[in-house]
Formats: C-alpha cells, sequence, structure tokens
C-alpha cells in the first residue's frame, strides 16, 4: 500500500507539474480594446510623434492627443503605459533566409564573428570532431576569408583527416562558396566527370581530380540534396525558434527570398506554421522557380501570416567568391590573389544568358509573380533590366514591383533605368559594416560608390535594407545606423559619405518603404486607422537618437494584430511541436 501511495503521490505531483508548465508556456494576452500612452508614438505616417493609439480587434482605430484618444475609445479601453518608451510600426525584414539560418543554428561556428584566425579555426573544428556528433552530416558555418586574413580554403586532404568517414562540409559565411570531404562528395554522388550545374561548378585541381571546393548556390544545393533531412517536427520546431529570433530583433513581417535549407517542402513548412496565429512574425515569401506553380500564381490575400508573392532568381554570385559579375576586373591584390585565388582580370560569370533570361523572368511575370533577382555587378544588373525592357514591351505592367536585390556596385544610369522600368531596389548595406575595410581590396577606388542608396533615394526609389540572414545578424537598429554612417565595424573613413541616408530614410526603408516592396503596404509598414496593429516598443526614439546610438536602443517587445508576441523558446505551440519530434525520432 505504501508503494502505491507513493506511486500516487509521483503521478500527483508529474501532473501537477505540467499543469503549471502548460499555464506558464501560455502567453500573455491583452484586451482588444487597448490605448497606448505615456510615451511617443512614431507612427511613420507624419514627421513627428504623437501622444496616443487606440487599437481595437487588432486594428488601429486612432491616434492622436491623449484627451482625443481616451474620449473616442471610451472608459473601457485599457490602458497600456509606455513610460517613455517608444511604439513605432514593426520593421520589416526585406530579405532574409530564415529555414537556412534555423538549420545552421546547430552548426559548428567557424565565422570572423567568433574567431580571428586560420590556426584558431582548425583548432575549433578538431575539437569539435573529438566531441559527440550524432548526425548523419558534420555541418561547419561562417568560413570567411575576406573577414579573417590568411584564411586559405581547407584542403580535400584535410577534410578528410578531419571527418575520415562522415560527410563534412564547411559553408562560408557568404553562402555561395562550400568545402566538401570525400565523404560529402561520394554521398552526393559528385566525381571527376560530374558536369557542373549551371551558374556553379566543383573546384578542380591541374590534374582534373576534384579539390573538395563547391562554388555557388546551384553547386552547393546539388551538394546539399545529399544531406539527410531532419524529421519534419523537427525541422518546424527549430524555424520557429528562428521566427521568434526576427520578433525579439523588433521585426513583425520578413521577406523570405527564396526558401533555402535542406526540407521536404520549405514553402508548405513555412505556411503551415502560419496557420497558428500565435507565429512569432508574418512572412512574405518568394519561392524558387522549381517551388512554384505558374498555374496557381501568388497569393492574393496580403493580410495573413503567410502571403506566398513572388520568385528569387540569382544573375551573378557573391563578390567574396569572385562571383560577383563586375563591369571591370576585381582588383589585383594580395587579398584576390593568395585568398580568393582570382587571376588577374577576373571578372565574375553571369549565371543566364540574355534570351534565357528573357524567358524566364517573361514566364513569372505573366503569371503575377513579383521577381527578385540577386545583382550585385553591373553586368548583372544591366542583363536583368535588358531582360525586364524586352518583358514589359510585351505585356506592360505598371506596377509590377519586381526587385534587384543586394546591388553592390549599381551605377546611377541602371539606378534611373531600374526607376523607369518600375524596379524597386533592396540594399545590403552590411556589407560595409562587415568587410569594409576590405572591401578596397576588391573593387578599388570603386568601393565609393559601394552599395549606393543615397543615390536610390535621390533618384526617387524606395529602397530598403537588409542584413540576408544568415549572412549577417539580426539587428535592424544596426542596419540602419550603417545606412547613416558607412563606417566599418573596425574603423576607418566613411565609405562613400554622399551615399549616407538620414534617419528618415532608414526608418523609411526599414516600414514604410519595406512595406511596399513586399506588396504589404495596405496593411502593415505604418500606425494608421484600419491598419494591423503590427509594432515594436523601443527604450528610446530612433529619430532622438544619434546614429551611433541606434544599435545601443532596446527591443522592449513586437506585437502582431494588437496583442504581444511569445518569443520562449518553452512556449506552448513549441511544446506541442516538441512532443510530435520526438514521437518521429522514437518512430525512426
Amino acid at each position: 500500500m505504501k508503494a502505491l501511495r507513493g506511486i500516487g503521490v509521483s503521478f500527483l505531483i508529474a501532473v501537477g507539474a505540467a499543469f503549471v508548465f502548460v499555464l506558464w508556456a501560455e502567453p500573455d494576452t491583452v484586451p482588444n480594446d487597448v490605448i497606448f500612452l505615456g510615451g511617443d508614438i512614431v507612427s511613420m505616417a507624419g514627421p513627428s510623434a504623437v501622444e496616443a493609439m487606440w487599437i481595437r480587434n487588432g486594428r488601429i482605430e486612432m491616434l492622436g492627443s491623449a484627451e482625443e484618444v481616451r474620449g473616442a475609445a471610451g472608459s473601457s479601453a485599457k490602458v497600456v503605459e509606455l513610460d517613455g518608451a517608444t511604439v513605432m510600426p514593426g520593421f520589416i525584414e526585406a530579405h532574409t533566409h530564415p529555414l537556412a539560418s534555423a538549420l545552421l543554428g546547430s552548426a559548428i561556428d567557424v565565422s570572423g564573428f567568433a574567431h580571428d584566425s586560420r590556426a584558431e579555426i582548425m583548432e575549433a573544428l578538431s575539437d569539435a570532431m573529438d566531441g559527440f556528433l550524432p548526425q548523419p552530416w558534420i555541418i561547419a558555418f561562417g568560413w570567411d576569408p575576406i573577414m579573417i586574413e590568411g584564411l586559405e580554403p581547407p584542403t580535400l586532404a584535410e577534410l578528410d583527416a578531419l571527418s575520415p568517414d562522415k560527410p563534412f562540409v564547411i559553408l562560408t559565411q557568404a553562402m555561395h562558396e562550400a568545402f566538401a570531404n570525400s565523404a560529402a562528395l561520394r554521398e552526393a554522388g559528385i566525381a571527376r566527370d560530374t558536369p557542373d550545374p549551371p551558374g556553379g561548378a566543383f573546384g578542380r585541381g591541374a590534374d582534373g581530380e576534384l579539390t573538395g571546393a563547391v562554388l555557388e548556390v546551384n553547386a552547393i544545393n546539388y551538394l546539399l540534396r545529399a544531406l539527410p533531412a531532419l524529421p519534419s517536427a523537427l525541422t518546424a520546431l527549430i524555424l520557429r525558434w528562428q521566427l521568434a529570433e526576427y520578433a525579439r530583433g523588433g521585426f513583425t513581417t520578413i521577406g523570405v527570398l527564396g526558401s533555402v535549407g535542406r526540407a521536404e517542402d520549405p514553402i508548405g513548412l513555412l505556411e503551415s506554421l502560419a496557420e497558428d496565429s500565435r507565429v512569432p512574425v508574418r512572412a512574405v515569401v518568394y519561392g524558387l522557380p522549381t517551388q512554384l506553380d505558374l498555374g496557381s500564381g501568388p497569393e492574393t490575400n496580403h493580410d495573413g501570416r503567410f502571403v506566398l508573392r513572388g520568385v528569387k532568381f540569382w544573375m551573378d554570385g557573391s563578390p567574396y567568391t569572385g562571383g560577383a559579375a563586375f563591369a571591370e576586373p576585381y582588383e589585383d591584390t594580395k587579398l584576390t590573389r593568395e585568398s580568393m585565388h582570382l587571376p588577374a582580370g577576373h571578372m565574375g560569370p553571369l549565371n543566364y544568358e540574355l534570351d534565357a533570361f528573357i524567358h524566364e523572368l517573361g514566364r513569372f511575370h505573366r503569371a503575377g509573380y513579383h521577381v527578385a533577382v540577386h545583382t550585385q555587378g553591373e553586368r548583372a544588373v544591366e542583363l536583368v533590366l535588358d531582360a525586364a525592357e524586352s518583358v514589359l514591351q510585351a505585356q506592360p505592367w505598371p506596377d509590377h514591383r519586381h526587385r534587384l536585390e543586394h546591388n553592390a556596385l549599381i551605377t546611377k544610369e541602371q539606378i534611373q533605368r531600374a526607376k523607369a522600368l518600375g524596379f524597386e531596389l533592396s540594399f545590403f548595406t552590411d556589407h560595409i559594416y562587415y568587410y569594409g575595410d576590405r572591401l578596397p581590396q576588391l573593387v578599388g577606388d570603386r568601393v565609393e560608390r559601394y552599395m549606393p542608396v543615397g543615390s536610390a533615394f535621390r533618384e526617387g526609389h524606395r529602397a530598403t535594407l537588409h542584413s540576408d540572414n544568415p549572412m549577417t545578424p539580426i539587428g535592424p537598429l544596426r542596419v540602419m545606423r550603417t545606412a547613416m554612417l558607412r563606417i566599418p565595424r573596425k574603423g576607418g573613413a566613411v565609405i562613400g559619405p554622399s551615399e549616407r541616408l538620414s534617419i528618415d530614410q532608414a526608418l523609411r526603408a526599414m516600414t514604410t518603404n519595406a512595406a511596399r516592396q513586399l506588396g504589404v503596404e495596405e496593411h502593415r509598414g505604418s500606425l494608421e486607422p484600419g491598419k494591423a496593429a503590427d509594432l515594436v516598443i523601443l527604450s528610446r526614439n530612433p529619430r532622438e537618437t544619434p546614429p551611433e546610438e541606434l544599435a545601443e536602443i532596446e527591443v522592449l517587445g513586437t506585437w502582431i494584430d494588437g496583442q504581444p508576441v511569445d518569443t520562449r523558446k518553452a512556449s506552448r505551440p513549441n511544446l506541442a511541436l516538441a512532443l510530435w519530434a520526438l514521437r518521429q525520432m522514437v518512430a525512426r
């Protein structure tokens, strides 16, 4: 009897603990009728802050003075005291890759953020190999010969020595180059005579043998298609955790520009997570050409947590692998010769011939998709604009909102031409912060017009800024600070002072302009009556903060549809996914 009583007490304790956890895991909610008071409310619909905002049933009802808003809302509305904080529209990330970021979260960190030399990285890899690595493939992420001086590529012999039997892949920070050991190459079916995929290459030595290098997106995708997928529920769980990271950074909407990452159905996975109204951010998705159905077309409802909006292409590659299709060769420097192994006169290749891209652009254009194209160099930009001119003459679409992404060395003339053709521009200004000290060794004097976002604004573009995470860390305030100061992380002179933005331009780039680029400006991007109450609460008003202090502003919370977002890992939806993942792993 004592034993039975003991079991009963243990059972009750377990049930009680589970009940308490479930209650704790339930997210905080507020009434559907609230007023924000006691701080600055920056609507982005006007030049100055207002005192109060009334939200009802997830929508913004009114902004104005405290007296006006209180009078209109009545005594039943709950008052949320800001205590001097600032409310703004939630930030909108125009270009990111959440699934890739989620999956790389468990990779071995070999980045320039964590290491200063090749010796440190090789030691970190060796130490990791000595640990418990249950996954079928070993992945390292962040190899960066631009950020870390003297970082020679790993040889196939080094990769095989680190992992003789298990597939092992190192991905560069830019994710446009990888290094694979012999086991990984065998698993992927890559041999000496395997043809290079379009726009990519498998590195080979003078003797024709594989070196382990895998160059550009198409070749990396060919390699990683052999990577065993995680259980679907576990992939969903770590993706949901990643979405919460965006919310913690102040984002309420993200643009997924290419659903890259090893999963059976990346777009379907994002859509399934968005069926839960508590998902941490909204996602506007641009799929890869092979992931989309031209017959069904894009989403027409732009007010949900998931919108399938467009298609993503790559016209050239990364400046840091020699893949950017510049109009003039890379500089002939020690960095380009010895670290990047580029011959004198090297110019990055284009991934499409003009006729081929006219065909590709045309078929998605006719189906109603927004088309986003990765373009770093001038030749890449020019080919896209030439193709667009042909397609738009055949089938005009005044408000198509096709996009050029990154735009490292887009020229003033191309900026003007893009404007005339209705193309949107999104800039990856983090290049200046993280790589600015090395850029002159890549592009010489051209660095003064690198990421010319100021010129884009002057020519009338509603340009955006992005961090291309996982290429650089999530941080909208850091991104804005860089666009305003244009000073590299390691110090030095301002890069392209004429391309600096004002605080208002930087804020618009990550709110109203980004909403427009993603086609959701009717519902988000500013705090105006009738729009969704998607907002971020900040410790300080960015408009009243010196640019050099912008990144020090704290994100105190994000709200979607008038409710605070739950960013905890141990939330109730995450608990359900964890239990499902456990069942799947046991079943295996």
